[in-house]
């Protein structure tokens, strides 16, 4: 397979031109009409032709075209009325065809499947290049002035260009695996038996996926903090005047969940895509109980003294499902891999919001513990996709 090619948009002479208007080599000779900042009539102010050689990625749904361009900056090429003559505009065409001889070279070497770190070694190769053969051609023709020396260069500038040829400007597609991670916050409601010994709680969370085609898989893990409902949830037995031995020392517990799933894309249209999942999940709570001996002050009130602090937890694996409604907010293409390669990717960046349902149930109790937990998370999901020559 053919490695990614893509460079990003570099300019040759100015760095930026706001709201500008270009015109490609491809749009035919140049014309004075091209050349939209003018100068007073009679200015002897030369004209001059601002230029690019850059590379961009054209974008069309899934696919892009990695083309090289030769580029006339419009508003920034000044000219008058006095300089606007048929040897000066020759002189010009003579840059600019140059600068489309730079161009499919470029393209040519972005065909041949090299990666963007050395595409754009080779795009500022060809910059540097122009810029040297610009400045000969200047001297040699006297800025135009020399028509037997234009006339050489035009023969050799076109010699070179009817070898090359026009090369094609290649198509790529994104490839059909993806990756990615996402993060975000959500609530989780215990019911049955579970919401009599554990409150609903924020949960903050935050999990890897990938998948193939339709296919998807994801793992993340959830941390939340839920209230209290029991102050004895393994019933532990009072003294002999009933007083209790065993009481929770925190004021919350910490309920982590961490889940693997699989789904399948049932809807990906416009900037939606609806992903139904199921999977096992790990349900653990955690927090530190008291133990408690009791005593009588000496107006015979109940004194209770904590004697120790333990750690307490309950733990099971179960099933969950949930939904992913992903809702597309921006794509771009990036300059390298998430993973830090040259290879470029197309990123996307989403809103994702999840409802959910997992199962627990907790044996370690007396009674067991057990119910569903439903929950919906809201979360940023950023997904990437190699480009595939």
């Amino acid at each position: 397979m053919k490695k990614f090619l893509l460079i990003i948009l570099i300019v040759l002479a100015l760095p930026s031109f706001a709201n500008d208007d270009i015109k490609l080599w491809s749009d035919g000779p140049l014309t004075w009409s091209d050349f939209h900042q003018l100068m007073p009539p009679t200015s002897s102010e030369p004209s001059r032709l601002e230029v690019e050689l850059s590379a961009t990625p054209q974008e069309s749904g899934a696919t892009a075209r990695l083309e090289a361009r030769a580029i006339m900056h419009r508003n920034a090429s000044p000219t008058s009325a006095a300089q606007s003559t048929p040897e000066r505009l020759r002189y010009h065409q003579l840059q600019f065809d140059l600068l489309e001889l730079m161009r499919r070279n470029l393209q040519q070497e972005i065909n041949s499947g090299i990666d963007g770190a050395t595409v754009e070694k080779r795009l500022r190769y060809y910059q540097d290049l122009y810029r040297q053969r610009a400045r000969q051609i200047a001297q040699e023709t006297k800025n135009g002035a020399l028509e037997a020396a234009v006339s050489s260069w035009e023969e050799n500038i076109e010699a070179q260009l009817n070898a090359l040829g026009t090369p094609q400007v290649p198509q790529v597609t994104t490839m059909q695996g993806c990756y990615g991670f996402y993060a975000g916050v959500g609530y989780d409601r215990p019911l049955s038996s579970l919401y009599d010994n554990f409150g609903g709680s924020v949960m903050f969370h935050v999990g890897l996926t990938g998948g193939y085609k339709r296919f998807k898989i994801k793992a993340d893990v959830a941390f939340g903090q839920p209230s209290y409902r029991n102050n004895n949830i393994f019933n532990i037995d009072p003294d002999e005047e009933g007083r209790p031995l065993q009481g929770n020392n925190s004021s919350s517990a910490t309920h982590i969940m961490s889940s693997v799933q699989l789904g399948y894309t049932i809807l990906n249209q416009g900037r939606l895509s609806i992903t139904p999942n199921v999977g096992g999940v790990y349900n653990h709570y955690g927090w530190d109980v008291a133990n408690y001996s009791w005593s009588k002050d000496d107006d015979g009130h109940d004194v209770r003294t904590i004697t120790s602090t333990e750690k307490r937890n309950l733990n099971c694996f179960s099933f969950i499902a949930s939904v992913d409604f992903d809702i597309n907010l921006s794509s771009r293409v990036t300059n390298t891999s998430l993973t830090g390669a040259t290879h470029r990717e197309r990123w996307t960046s989403s809103l994702r919001i999840t409802p959910w349902v997992a199962h627990s149930k907790f044996n370690k109790c007396d009674p067991a513990v057990s119910g569903v937990h439903l929950g919906i998370n809201i979360s940023y999901l950023g997904l990437a996709r190699l480009f595939r020559l």
